[in-house]
């Protein structure tokens, strides 16, 4: 069949069975051999009904009307709510099923770069619902009503409401609940993407796992709230646990949820929690796993893949608010960090004081850059620790680690896409893979998965 006559039509009801399952969960069914559909709730191996709801050139979306063999991992939750906002689109999967969709899907990614590595079977989560200790939820009004939830996948005007979110702290559902029914009460006006006009833009929510201190976090377009006084009073009336209420000011006109403008509305700017035993302050924009039981086991595999000994020298780079280096300082001989957000670090610094750690140095710099000069002071460095967001590590700081040639190279990802990619790189210029890529599910119901994986030098 010539490229240019599509194979299906839009509206069109069809039949087929599953193939593949992409990287964002979405399950593909092939017709002719080449022209894939993509689609929600649609799993390895079953035969589906479905209808075409968008047709392209090279490829169609198509919404599940019946599934006519279902997979003997299907576990149907009756959430449809979740996969309309595309929240939990492993919902309807056994968790089992889930563990061994993502170490096919870890596997499948090494493969498409060349890379025959092996891939143990993931490290799964102890608490597979209601897991996330925060949340930020847009704001719309909806039906006369002021509705929270997330965006509809397929219609970006209609946010799903929703009061269970399925995968957050019940405390933070139960939170944003009520700060949403403050702000609808005192008629407070929400952001229009239209218009440019009006206030509220987004609620975000942060827990305590040990703590159980709360954070709330009004985003706002406006720096200033109408009737302000009587939304804080009202708030700190009804949030049980609330330890800080913060407004962030965000006029900016893209998709970027918080901005670094934040004022103190009521208490402090900052929440506590604990992880391994260290207390670490979290302020509104500070990167901290959102998952605080597995991220325990997450950092204690990565230390023990790392293989410490006490006279290591161990830098921790992309290293935020320390998180990964003061979860290790007391397994080596000194820490040190480098983050290129100099409120992480400064936040990294306070972690350091309250834990009295005296073996770690955090520093604010481009991490490339300070990796450099470190080497040219001669810094012995043993083991570098990296966790990189989703789109991965630059060449240049993989160029910094080659260039420092620690023994020891422990990745920590949570894409495992931009992981293969790396790895790849890294294989070509003086590095191999020691052991397995070990999986970790640190979050269940959903297509991603963390990795980490030991690299040592090839001499």
């Amino acid at each position: 069949m010539p490229r240019n006559i599509l194979p299906v039509k839009l509206n069109e009801i069809k039949e087929g069975v599953v193939t593949d399952i992409l990287h964002n969960g979405m399950g593909v069914i092939l017709i002719d051999q080449h022209y894939p559909v993509k689609l929600v709730d649609a799993f390895l191996g079953e035969k589906i009904q479905y209808r075409l709801t968008q047709v392209d050139r090279l490829s169609a979306y198509g919404e599940v009307i019946k599934v006519l063999e279902p997979s003997p991992d299907r576990k149907n939750q009756n959430k449809a709510y979740l996969l309309k906002a595309g929240v939990a689109p492993y919902v309807n999967l056994s968790y089992e099923g889930q563990l061994k969709l993502k170490q096919r899907q870890v596997e499948q990614a090494f493969q498409s770069v060349d890379l025959d590595l092996p891939v143990a079977y993931p490290i799964g989560a102890e608490q597979q619902t209601h897991y996330r200790n925060k949340t930020v939820v847009p704001l719309k009004k909806q039906q006369g009503h002021l509705t929270t939830g997330f965006f509809d996948r397929q219609n970006k005007d209609l946010i799903v409401p929703m009061e269970d979110y399925y995968l957050n702290d019940p405390v933070i559902d139960q939170t944003i609940g009520i700060v949403r029914d403050i702000l609808d009460q005192f008629k407070t006006p929400i952001y229009n993407d239209a218009t440019k006009q009006g206030a509220m833009r987004y609620i975000m929510v942060r827990r305590g796992y040990y703590s159980k201190q709360v954070m709330v976090v009004l985003v706002s377009h406006l720096a200033e709230l109408p009737d302000e006084e009587g939304i804080i009073a009202a708030i700190v009336a009804k949030v049980p646990a609330l330890k800080s209420l913060i407004l962030n000011h965000n006029p900016r006109q893209t998709s970027q949820q918080l901005t670094g403008d934040n004022r103190v509305l009521w208490g402090d700017a900052a929440i506590h929690d604990q992880l391994l035993g260290h207390d670490f302050v979290i302020g509104p924009n500070s990167f901290y796993q959102v998952n605080p039981k597995t991220t325990e086991v997450l950092y204690q595999l990565a230390a023990q893949m790392g293989e410490l000994k006490k006279s290591d020298v161990a830098i921790d780079a992309y290293s935020g608010i320390g998180t990964i280096g003061l979860s290790i300082a007391d397994q080596v001989q000194r820490v040190y960090g480098v983050e290129v957000v100099e409120r992480a670090v400064e936040d990294a610094k306070i972690n350091i004081a309250q834990n009295k750690i005296e073996n770690a140095e955090y520093i604010a710099a481009d991490a490339p850059a300070q990796m450099e000069k470190w080497r040219d002071q001669n810094l012995p460095a043993d083991v570098i620790f990296v966790d990189p967001p989703r789109r991965g590590l630059t060449e240049s700081l993989m160029d910094a680690v080659v260039y420092l040639q620690p023994e020891r190279f422990v990745y920590v990802s949570c894409n495992p896409v931009t992981m293969a990619r790396d790895i790849k790189y890294m294989t070509e210029h003086g590095y191999q893979v020691k052991g397995n890529i070990q999986p970790l599910d640190q979050f269940p119901q959903t297509a991603h998965v963390e990795c980490v994986a030991l690299m040592i030098h090839s001499n």
